[in-house]
């Protein structure tokens, strides 16, 4: 279960910061936050029976609605064949380190790959085999796929093909406590996307809940767990290209303090990749 973040930044926030740092520091050389818990009453709503399955002969993107709605915003790159790649083009920040990245996300009637360059490094993940590396996996290449893959819009839509579970758990839910008349601010739908059940290779953190702006239909924030802490990914900057939309900036933090950021630079899709 998501549980709150602590006051003070814990063991595991530490540890999670030496890894960071230091795993970005060693490739270099190679080459909005709110605390609020969602509504645990009436407004629980299940979307799924049981993980629902997908073969390999019918690619289907609408068992799920709220990603199938999320899909449609996001642009072609879903509608299309399953062949689809996007390609991202950014910048890795963490403390005074900044690495170049590139991210290539390829779809297949499963899901999809995605393979991450940084620097003279090469990061895989797929769902045939998790996360691999083109040498030793570190701590820090798992952590780092795992939040480029999986804190992401795509992944949220694509969970589907594998057979993640998706239940919103709140609807216009508030980032105030106190249920102000003159509230402004954002009103989210909330859905929590499990692994557990799903085909092939699983994400470290299997659960993750996912706030979805009610206005814009975008996804603004991602709350997943490691060892008891929160990681909270923000996702900012929503930009449309080429018909695409995509987060031009995410930022992770823990306890509210921020780890790491990935700034984009460029985004393109393409076919037949």
């Amino acid at each position: 279960m998501i549980r709150r973040p602590s006051i003070s930044i814990g063991l595991m926030t530490s540890v999670l910061l030496v890894v960071v740092v230091g795993g970005l520091a060693a490739l270099a050389a190679h080459g909005n936050r709110h605390d609020i818990q969602p509504p645990q009453s009436q407004q629980h709503e299940s979307l799924t029976n049981g993980p629902a399955r997908a073969t390999s002969r019918f690619r289907n993107l609408s068992l799920q609605p709220e990603a199938a709605k999320l899909s449609k915003r996001l642009g072609q790159r879903f509608i299309g064949s399953d062949s689809d790649a996007s390609v991202t083009i950014g910048e890795i920040t963490t403390g005074e380190t900044r690495i170049p990245a590139r991210v290539l996300r390829k779809q297949d009637e499963r899901g999809e790959s995605v393979e991450i360059s940084v620097n003279a490094r090469s990061l895989v993940w797929n769902a045939l085999h998790g996360a691999k590396s083109d040498g030793p996996l570190t701590e820090f290449d798992r952590s780092l796929i795992e939040r480029l893959v999986f804190d992401s819009a795509d992944a949220f839509v694509l969970g589907q093909l594998r057979g993640a579970s998706y239940q919103v758990i709140g609807k216009n839910v508030r980032a105030d406590l106190g249920g102000a008349d003159n509230y402004s601010g954002p009103l989210w739908t909330v859905v929590r996307v499990s692994y557990t059940g799903a085909d092939g290779a699983k994400p470290e953190n299997v659960t993750r809940v996912f706030y979805i702006d009610s206005r814009t239909g975008l996804i603004d924030k991602v709350i997943s767990e490691v060892g008891g802490e929160e990681i909270e990914a923000i996702l900012g900057g929503w930009s449309t290209q080429d018909g695409e939309s995509f987060p031009s900036l995410v930022r992770w933090s823990i306890g509210g303090r921020q780890v790491m950021e990935f700034k984009v630079i460029n985004f393109n899709r393409s076919t037949g990749n």
